[in-house]
């Protein structure tokens, strides 16, 4: 079952990201034509937010946000178990925050409209909530995985690698 969620979150993640590239080449051919598609523009700002939010919430699956280590690296390895799970649970106080707001900011822009396109431009703010919410089960799943012992947590690189 997770594994298929996985594939789905991947591969909608990859549909929203070539739908960006399609508007963005749609958009900058018909300007250089001289009758611009406004409407390009529009969705590739819907596809682009929605691809960023599902690729961050995939690249934190496989842990493979970037780390900057250059202070922590030289700290014992419980020591940065433990500051992994200060920041676990930083990120979670975090991401809890932007879904409850990032809710109210898609409440608020029900009404306006995302430009030519016509529709709610509460389906480009949805994605913050939508991708904070994502990232918050994977954020407390891979905290509960590492505080019973199921995943290494550390400040190291995803592969376990100190560089």
């Amino acid at each position: 079952m997770a594994t298929t969620l996985y594939k789905l979150e991947e591969r909608l993640a990859m549909a929203f990201f070539a739908a960006t590239s399609i508007f963005v080449l749609i958009g900058a051919a018909t300007r250089t034509v001289g009758s611009p598609v406004i409407w390009a523009v529009d969705l590739a700002q819907l596809s682009f937010a929605w691809a960023c939010v599902l690729g961050a919430d995939l690249a934190l699956k496989k842990n493979t946000h970037i780390e900057i280590d250059i202070v922590i690296r030289r700290f014992s390895k419980a020591a940065r178990k433990f500051l992994a799970i200060v920041w676990l649970v930083a990120i979670a106080f975090f991401l809890a925050f932007l879904v409850w707001y990032g809710s109210k900011l898609t409440l608020q822009n029900m009404e306006r409209v995302l430009g030519d396109v016509g529709i709610s431009y509460s389906w480009v703010t949805g994605a913050i909530p939508t991708g904070a919410a994502l990232m918050l089960a994977t954020t407390v799943a891979r905290l509960w995985r590492g505080l019973t012992g199921r995943e290494v947590l550390s400040l190291e690189g995803h592969d376990g690698t100190v560089i």
